[in-house]
């Protein structure tokens, strides 16, 4: 078959059908030489960007006019207003600085995401790839992120405005790399994707963000497939490789869709590039995720239907996963702190319960929330299948079932509860040392009934520190698991309610309005799954998708 104009990634060596481009050579996620040399290959890659780009471009300019306008008119109306009333929005915190408004904003993504604060950084890669900008869409794609964030704390509609802008430059210089076959795949490129993944979700607003932060995700999927195992050499492009492979992954988990060949066995290479032979237990963890997902997948094609397949297939995950975390270094370990019961906590608080969890650093909490949340998806799909049998499995008695369903429900209780504590670690709390009692602890079984017995009687006193003190990294990573625990059907009205608090708290203070989105949607009862889907949308815009649909395909 002859290239058509749209992305052909397979040829025969790793599917039944082989698609050529129209240079003759095979377009293949494994054939990675051919691929970057190809002019047809590399057309296909543009065209998953750059068509769809252009109507978000043209969309973020009616965005900025309408803001701009918005502007003029509240300058207008607080001149001619009365002189005592009061603004309903915030000036530019930079308005009485002498620092450009685009550097602060890039100091303030640097200081809460790429600086190495005692809790580690979420996004270091970028430290060593601001030192020498060769990419100015890296820096437009900083400064729009850095501004966004700041514009939703100070609630500044002139930042907002700039912002966009930023964000518009960044994307067009992003869609005229990818026609580069040097440019395709460097570090700055994929940088540059993340970062403007991020503006989607620091600047969520409306109903199609999801399907936005979606298309980010699959056009680095398909970078990450171009950029191939050389990648990995550099510390990085390991980084890079790292944190989007796990956001990929843990997507196509409540997407329900399969990952890629190309991206599996960069996995199994990861292992071998690590310099802290510790950190390999994150890849041995993405080698249980990614299966997982392909199980989604099936059930949702039909290829797997039957109860007890899905069980037996489930379960084998399960045992995969166990075998992993309980091999788990020290230094990717945490440890649990015991809160003496002092005063009855209030729904504002920062913890839940009688106890909290403190990691090494993000990196850390991350991976075990990550585990935390792929497998509450496995123990679900064992739940909802042993359900469905009408016989018990291999011959077990209905008891056996019974016992295998009490199991799964106690450890996704205790596993709602470990995604809760930590989040005093995430959002920087502060506890009175008298009233603390540390023990060490990462067992993935341990017992919920000391945590129930304290929760009956009174709840630990805690302070929490200023978010806009405290890096906003933490929220950053802490929002899909504090919704995955409130959608996982095992949180109680009150701890849902505590949950929508603290995703509010993240939205409010850390300036990211995706955990403000969240908190609406635990509040309305809505389904993560159903979130996730590109379909997703309100009822007021099913009329609209048609649409509008194309343009929210920001790469």
């Amino acid at each position: 078959m002859v290239y058509s104009g749209k992305p052909s990634l397979a040829c025969e060596r790793c599917r039944p059908r082989r698609l050529k481009c129209d240079w003759g050579k095979p377009a293949c996620s494994q054939c990675i030489r051919a691929k970057v040399d190809c002019p047809g290959y590399r057309s296909a890659l543009e065209y998953t960007f750059r068509d769809q780009s252009r109507d978000v471009i043209r969309k973020a300019q009616l965005k900025a006019e309408k803001e701009s306008k918005e502007i003029s008119k509240r300058q207008k109306r607080t001149v001619k207003g009365d002189s005592n009333q009061m603004l309903t929005y915030s000036p530019s915190p930079s308005s009485s600085l002498s620092h450009p408004t685009a550097e602060l904003a890039k100091g303030y993504l640097f200081v809460n995401y790429i600086a190495k604060g005692d809790r580690g950084a979420y996004m270091p890669y970028l430290s060593t790839l601001t030192n020498h900008l060769e990419s100015s869409a890296v820096n437009d794609a900083l400064t729009a992120a850095g501004l966004a964030a700041l514009s939703n704390i100070y609630r500044s509609p002139q930042m907002m405005y700039t912002a966009r802008k930023h964000y518009m430059t960044a994307l067009s210089q992003t869609n005229n790399s990818l026609g580069n076959a040097h440019l395709c795949t460097r570090d700055e490129t994929l940088a540059t994707v993340v970062l403007l993944s991020m503006f989607e979700v620091l600047t969520c607003g409306d109903d199609l963000f999801m399907t936005r932060w979606i298309k980010h995700l699959d056009g680095a999927a398909i970078l990450i497939e171009t950029r191939g195992r050389e990648q990995l050499s550099r510390p990085e492009g390991l980084a890079l490789f790292s944190q989007l492979r796990t956001q990929i992954v843990l997507s196509h988990v409540y997407r329900q869709k399969h990952t890629s060949a190309v991206i599996r066995g960069l996995s199994q290479e990861a292992a071998k590039y690590r310099l802290d032979k510790d950190d390999t237990i994150i890849d041995r963890l993405s080698g249980v995720t990614i299966p997982l997902g392909d199980l989604c997948a099936d059930i949702k094609e039909g290829t797997i239907s039957c109860p007890s397949d899905i069980v037996r297939c489930a379960l084998e995950l399960d045992a995969q996963l166990q075998s992993i975390m309980s091999d788990i270094p020290a230094s990717m370990g945490y440890r649990t702190v015991n809160v003496a019961l002092a005063h009855r906590v209030h729904m504002d608080n920062t913890v839940w319960g009688a106890q909290y969890h403190t990691y090494r650093d993000i990196t850390v909490s991350s991976f075990w929330n990550n585990y935390r949340s792929a497998r509450l998806v496995l123990l679900e799909l064992i739940v909802e299948a042993i359900r469905a049998m009408k016989t018990p499995l291999l011959g077990n008695t209905k008891e056996a079932h019974h016992h295998v369903l009490r199991q799964c429900q106690e450890i996704s209780r205790q596993l709602v509860e470990d995604i809760c504590a930590s989040v005093p670690f995430h959002l920087g709390s502060v506890v009175d040392d008298n009233h603390v009692d540390k023990t060490s602890s990462h067992s993935t079984f341990q017992s919920s009934s000391d945590i129930d017995k304290h929760r009956a009687s009174k709840s630990p006193r805690l302070s929490s520190g200023s978010p806009l003190v405290f890096p906003a990294a933490g929220g950053f990573a802490l929002m899909w698991p504090l919704l995955i625990a409130a959608d996982s059907g095992y949180a109680s009205k009150e701890l849902r309610a505590w949950i929508i608090n603290c995703l509010s708290r993240i939205g409010r203070s850390m300036g990211i309005n995706q955990a403000l989105a969240m908190a609406q949607l635990v509040r309305e009862g809505e389904s993560t799954r159903a979130w996730l889907s590109p379909e997703y949308s309100s009822p007021e815009q099913d009329d609209r998708d048609g649409a509008v649909l194309n343009e929210a395909g920001a790469l």
